[in-house]
Order: structure tokens, then C-alpha cells, then sequence
């Protein structure tokens, strides 16, 4: 069986079970098994599970992408970044213990552009980023001190995935980014047939966002309600249903069966993850996504986020940069036909 970086080391095979050391498997310099005795059989390392891998999304004329399995996540006690195993999996209230830097906590909710570092700025002064950063004053999130430099300023990028791609433990070392708000907006209101490629549902009994890749083929006994259908209408930059009453989170529900055989045809899932502001986990029953762009006006330092609540849709959502909202990489199709 070949493994490619893969190093596995049996101690003392051939002895009786009572004398069994340990058995330890290596990957790019890290541990991912380890039996404390007895003897495997045998070991299959299956590829990790990447429902999108092979779907295109369009986020501009011209443009496509795919998305990463999973959201972005992010533990301080290891420096380490990750996407979640699951479409539908979120950290949730866990967020609040941000900044705890002695223990296993993870998190998935982050101020705007905090990548993880410092820039040296022009005047000598350093401006750090850190995932972790709770402050409430959206002054300390600005990009080179000012506000309406967007997460692409030159000398100055703060893309989440710009810098992290390398260090993303099942990112498999590609390249990723973050979507602009305009980008945001063409994948739910400019690309072919857009209105009728996403809805408000319900995956393992998580609210959420579905978004369907461009080719999609609804697979056979499943059903899907676009939200054009379900009384949602587009106006002023929004889709929203006009009384404010009805949960379009329970359109469209699937069990993990159903949301597997979904995916695996193409189907985007963005869960519900409320926002953080400060140590406080708030909206948690809206989703909120961040952009790389910044908002029109400073008006407390905004920036764009897509944004969506049981009775709408909101792909511009400005909001304040200072909110931990959650962050979902893509990576370019560069071979678009």
C-alpha cells in the first residue's frame, strides 16, 4: 500500500500482545494516529471528504469558484487554523471563551480582516490582526488606520485565507480567499438563474443558507423550494418575505442522508452562527458571513457581510467591523471554460 507522507511506526510487532508497544502514523510532521497497544489488522486511510471539490459557483462574469467543506476555525493554544469537518458544524456559544489562551478552544467567529498577524506600517508602528481580538471599537480593525481600506490593500492584504492557505490542517496546502461583498451579491442576484439556486433550510437541524452550484441536478425523491417560491421576493438589494412572520428555515429540512446525497450533487450549506460582539454570542439565529469589502460610509467603520434570518436574505449586509461574524473560503477555478 503506498501512503505518500505518510510514515508508520509499529513497536515491537512481532512480540506477544502483553509486550505491544505503541503504534504511532506521521503526516507532515504531525501525529493523526496513535494506538496505545494491541495489534491493527489493518489501517485504511480513506481521502478526506470534500463534498464541493469538484462544483464551480459563479461570483462574477467570467468568475467561478469553489467553496471549502466547511467553515473556518481557529484554535489559539495550537495556532492552528482548520475548516470544519461539516457543512453544518459551528462552534456556537464557545465563541464567548475567545482569547482563552490555555486551553483547547476553538472558534469560528471573527472581527474583520484578523488573520492572525501584524504589518509594520509606514510610520513604524506595528498593526496587528489577531483571530483572536474581542474589541468592540472598530478602530482597532481599521487597515492601515483607515476606513475604507478593504482586505486587498496594497502592502497591506488581510485576507483570512491569503495567509493562512499553507497552514489550513485539511486545506490541503490550495490556495483560498475570501468573497467581496459584490461577489456575494453576483452569486445570489447576477449569475444565471440565481434566484431560484438558493433557499432558506434546515441540514441536522441547523438553520441555514443552501446555494446551489452552478450545474446543479436535483437528485431523484428530494425536493428543494427556492426561495422565490416560498412567498421571498427580491427588492432593494434584499430578498425578504413582507411580513416578517413566516420561518423559511423550515422550507426546506434534511436529515444527514438527505443533505449528503444533496451535497454530493453540488449543494452549498452556510449554517446559522449568530455574531459575537466582544465575549457575547448574539443573533443566533441570524447567519452573517463576512466580505472582503469595506461598507459606503464610515458610519462606525462597517463592512459588508451577507447576512440571512428566517425570513430573508440580505447578500450586502453592512455591518459594524468590530462583530465576529463567520468566515467561508473559496479558491478560484482557474480553468473556467
Amino acid at each position: 500500500m503506498k501512503m505518500r507522507n505518510i510514515i508508520a511506526v509499529l513497536s515491537m510487532l512481532l512480540l506477544p500482545l502483553s509486550m505491544v508497544g505503541q503504534m504511532y502514523v506521521w503526516k507532515d510532521g504531525r501525529i493523526i494516529y496513535m494506538m496505545d497497544k494491541g495489534i491493527a489488522d489493518s489501517i485504511t486511510f480513506e481521502k478526506p471528504y470534500d463534498p464541493l471539490k469538484e462544483y464551480a459557483f459563479s461570483v462574477g462574469v467570467g468568475k467561478q469558484v469553489r467553496f471549502s467543506k466547511g467553515n473556518l476555525q481557529y484554535c489559539d493554544l495550537y495556532y492552528e487554523w482548520r475548516f470544519a469537518e461539516n457543512q453544518y458544524d459551528i462552534i456556537g456559544g464557545m465563541n464567548s471563551k475567545i482569547g482563552d489562551y490555555d486551553n483547547e478552544v476553538w472558534i469560528d467567529l471573527f472581527g474583520w480582516g484578523t488573520f492572525g498577524a501584524c504589518f509594520n506600517l509606514d510610520n513604524g508602528k506595528d498593526e496587528c490582526h489577531v483571530a483572536t481580538e474581542a474589541s468592540t471599537d472598530y478602530r482597532d480593525y481599521l487597515i492601515n488606520g483607515l476606513w475604507s481600506n478593504d482586505l486587498y490593500t496594497p502592502k497591506y492584504i488581510s485576507d483570512w485565507g491569503f495567509w493562512n492557505s499553507k497552514y489550513i490542517l485539511n486545506g490541503n496546502k490550495e490556495q483560498w480567499r475570501t468573497l467581496s461583498g459584490e461577489e456575494w451579491n453576483y452569486l445570489l442576484t447576477g449569475r444565471a438563474d440565481a434566484a431560484r439556486k438558493f433557499a432558506l433550510a434546515t441540514v441536522n437541524g441547523r438553520s441555514g443558507l443552501v446555494v446551489l452550484a452552478d450545474d446543479f441536478q436535483m437528485p431523484d425523491d428530494i425536493s428543494f423550494v427556492p426561495a422565490v417560491d416560498d412567498n421571498v421576493t427580491f427588492d432593494k438589494g434584499l430578498y425578504v418575505d413582507d411580513g416578517f412572520v413566516d420561518d423559511h428555515f423550515l422550507s426546506n429540512c434534511y436529515n444527514v442522508e438527505q443533505w449528503r446525497i444533496l451535497e454530493s450533487a453540488g449543494a452549498l450549506f452556510l449554517p446559522v452562527t449568530g455574531r459575537r460582539w466582544g465575549y457575547e454570542v448574539r443573533n443566533q439565529n441570524w447567519g452573517f458571513y463576512w466580505s472582503t469589502s469595506v461598507g459606503a460610509q464610515e458610519r462606525e467603520g462597517n463592512c459588508i457581510a451577507l447576512s440571512f434570518y428566517m425570513s430573508g436574505v440580505t447578500p450586502m449586509q453592512e455591518t459594524s467591523r468590530a462583530y465576529g461574524c463567520s468566515v467561508r473560503l473559496v479558491q478560484d477555478i482557474k480553468d473556467k471554460q
